[in-house]
């Protein structure tokens, strides 16, 4: 997708006309205001995002473009919640022993006789019925059939058991029609298709996904596979990012290593630009000699190159590659594995989805007591990585990984959470609340 992209100086103005000048420090840019940069940022890629129709079963994880409209009542009628009895609400008037004769038998996806109604009677019959069988004339409730003691065509069971309407699903009671079902914006979940499916459309509008090209630089970095020189490490991150981004399922270009050359990192970069909507990379965004991205992403495009108030992740590049023919966003992560990891969850991949068109994406933040007591430096958002327990109370419990440097890529697959502390917190004391942000399904 081509897209024209702001000039992040004109965008850098705008911000501390609307925020305040103070607050816009990229010597120690906040995480919400980091956040809300890249939507900014994004809005026009957002607005000019393209839809198209695909079948229902290759919608998951895809963003409606369009919401979703019942064309119809779900269900279409009256029909039975379980396998049982059906009868009318009066004969329970009956006393603490109700006996009905049973007339008929209603199964699933059989249709209704017109004798059934003219031959029954309220306080003295009942239908046979199985799940999901239309309910009969003149019965609205059906006693489960574990509770019934049938004899011949005679059933009888206790009245104080059952209530009027029980297990009756009512007609529209899931849908109705003419209900916004799925709005705009929605990433499809399982349970969506199903919903989807159950009135009858084959196919869904989304947005067009978006193709995402990445890489790792450095020289010190070598390919898995290949002898690891002295000083050297094996290139982890490109996994991490192929795995991060595979779940969320965009088409991906993977561009391998570039090494720390200007010239092969301008070449891949407009490579990148030319063929994907955005770029990411790892490595090469701190101060060092060697590292050139911030500098080549200003000579190709536009850089907000921003040192964060958070740990780990504190350095990260942010803004657009231009190629010949198209604009791409970048995201220059970090080297550190740990860092990738953290700046992504709580960065690029909310931008990610509000690029791709998504209302609500942010994973929800819980909260547990912190076991043991944690100090940090106030002023910055820190993420301890955290494995959660429940005490013999059942109250949640979170305990930070013993190690927690920003280079030990182990503790992320031993953590199910990361423990977020909030920029104003300076000491946290055992047994006191804590957010955190569960992993499970992310990592």
């Amino acid at each position: 997708m081509s897209t024209q992209l702001p000039a992040t100086n004109h965008w850098q103005t705008t911000w501390q006309q609307r925020q305040g000048a103070d607050l816009f420090n990229p010597q120690a840019l906040a995480l919400e205001s980091a956040q809300e940069f890249m939507r900014s940022y994004t809005q026009v890629f957002r607005d000019q995002l393209q839809s198209q129709t695909i079948l229902l079963e290759k919608a998951l994880g895809r963003v409606l473009s369009h919401p979703i409209i019942a064309n119809m009542n779900v269900p279409t009628a009256n029909n039975s919640a379980m396998d049982g009895y059906a009868f009318h609400s009066e004969a329970l008037l009956q006393g603490s022993k109700v006996r009905l004769c049973v007339i008929a038998k209603q199964f699933a996806g059989q249709s209704l006789t017109p004798s059934m109604a003219s031959h029954f009677e309220k306080n003295r019959h009942a239908v046979r019925i199985m799940t999901g069988a239309l309910m009969p004339p003149h019965c609205d409730t059906v006693v489960p059939q574990e509770w019934v003691t049938a004899l011949d065509d005679q059933i009888e069971f206790d009245s104080q058991r059952i209530s009027a309407g029980d297990n009756q699903r009512l007609k529209g009671e899931d849908l109705r029609l003419g209900d916004t079902v799925l709005s705009q914006g929605r990433i499809l979940r399982a349970s969506d298709l199903g919903l989807i499916a159950s009135m009858g459309f084959a196919n869904v509008q989304v947005f067009q996904k978006m193709t995402i090209a990445y890489f790792s630089t450095g020289d010190e970095v070598t390919a898995v596979g290949e002898p690891l020189e002295d000083g050297s490490l094996y290139d982890s991150n490109r996994f991490t990012l192929l795995g991060m981004l595979s779940r969320m399922g965009f088409d991906l270009i993977d561009l391998g290593i570039v090494r720390d050359q200007p010239e092969a990192l301008k070449q891949v970069f407009l490579q990148a630009a030319s063929r994907a909507d955005v770029i990411i990379t790892s490595g090469g965004v701190s101060v060092g000699e060697a590292d050139f991205t911030k500098s080549i992403m200003r000579e190709l495009g536009d850089v907000a190159f921003w040192t964060l108030a958070i740990k780990p992740g504190r350095p990260m590049a942010f803004g657009k590659i231009n190629s010949p023919n198209n604009e791409a966003v970048l995201f220059g992560l970090p080297g550190n594995p740990v860092a990738v990891m953290v700046t992504f969850y709580q960065l690029v991949r909310d931008a990610l989805c509000y690029m791709s068109g998504a209302n609500d994406y942010s994973p929800p933040l819980m909260q547990a007591k912190l076991k043991g007591d944690f100090k940090k430096r106030p002023g910055r958002t820190e993420f301890l990585r955290g494995a959660l327990f429940r005490d013999e109370h059942q109250d949640l419990w979170v305990k930070p990984n013993g190690h927690q440097g920003s280079g030990i890529l182990r503790s992320m697959s031993e953590a199910d959470c990361l423990i977020v502390l909030s920029a104003n917190v300076a000491q946290i004391n055992h047994g006191e609340s804590v957010d955190i942000s569960v992993l499970n399904g992310l990592i």
